[in-house]
């Protein structure tokens, strides 16, 4: 009796078997799909401009604290330090000997433009290219918010920014009102940089950081460090929300100062089509350097 029992067992066995194989393997690769993905298609333009912000800086990696945060930046001297396309000087990180009401957050609104108004200034010998990208910029942040950006007039006492342009070097910005003439606060647009990077890089003049270091960040996106490169996780730094001046408590991920999927990869996230971040529905950001959101304009205008 008691063979005849095991005898049906391994015959339930045998009969259910290739079943549970089957979900096995089902189940496997439904995991396999859903952290392996192809690269999205990103149009020629968009994908040489995203190249163009990525920036490429040297020099030592020192920490300082950004808005009640430690973060980590690219020291490239004079007193200047890299943290993606934002350049960073001393004045922007926050004072060793602040008190509790500050709470040693820097505060966007001292470095605010005076007057609502960004001035730039560029060389005659700057390609007819790129001062149309820079005037198309600066026409549509003034029509579109409460800040307006026009050029340096001689009677001018403000600083201003000076756009410079190179073949390589990258897009990139200082953060904030500098008070700066001659030769000025600096903005570079390299030759990849497209009219949607030119926008992007004067919001960062406006003292606009990236989207994805929003403190309330990690209930929009992933950030998925194991894809990242070990010297480029510091552009993901996460803000405290202690005092920050925080504008909205929502990271747009649609904003044009958001970083993509594919950012700052490491060479096996390449070969394997696997993301850097992602949003946490597990879709893909495809980065928006076209227009500006409503969200982004909301910020702008609640700051100036």
């Amino acid at each position: 009796m008691n063979a005849l029992k095991f005898s049906n067992v391994w015959k339930i066995l045998f009969t259910i078997l290739p079943f549970v194989l089957f979900v096995f393997v089902s189940c496997e690769s439904d995991i396999q799909e859903q952290t392996i993905e192809n690269e999205v298609e990103i149009n020629n333009e968009l994908q040489i401009t995203l190249e163009a912000e990525q920036v490429e800086y040297q020099g030592p990696i020192v920490s300082k604290v950004l808005f009640g945060t430690e973060v980590k930046v690219v020291s490239i001297g004079d007193g200047n330090y890299a943290l993606g396309d934002m350049i960073l000087s001393e004045e922007n990180f926050d004072s060793e000997n602040s008190n509790d009401i500050g709470k040693g957050v820097w505060d966007r609104r001292v470095n605010k433009w005076p007057n609502r108004t960004i001035l730039y200034r560029y060389s005659d010998d700057m390609p007819q290219d790129t001062k149309d990208k820079v005037e198309y910029a600066a026409d549509y942040i003034t029509n579109n918010t409460d800040l307006t950006i026009r050029k340096w007039h001689n009677n001018d006492s403000e600083g201003y920014v000076w756009v410079g342009y190179s073949e390589s070097s990258g897009c990139s910005a200082q953060l904030g009102y500098k008070n700066k003439k001659f030769p000025g606060q600096r903005m570079n647009l390299a030759s990849g940089c497209s009219r949607g990077s030119a926008i992007h890089e004067f919001l960062h003049v406006a003292g606009i950081i990236h989207e994805q270091n929003h403190w309330n960040r990690d209930a929009y996106v992933e950030v998925l460090f194991n894809n990242i490169l070990d010297d480029k996780e510091f552009n993901y730094f996460k803000v405290s929300d202690a005092d920050g001046w925080e504008i909205s408590d929502v990271l747009d991920t649609n904003s044009i100062m958001m970083y993509g999927s594919y950012f700052f990869r490491t060479q096996e996230a390449k070969d394997n089509g696997w993301r850097s971040m992602r949003r946490v529905d597990g879709s893909t950001i495809v980065p928006n350097r076209s227009y500006m959101t409503t969200n982004d304009k909301r910020i702008i205008n609640a700051v100036y």
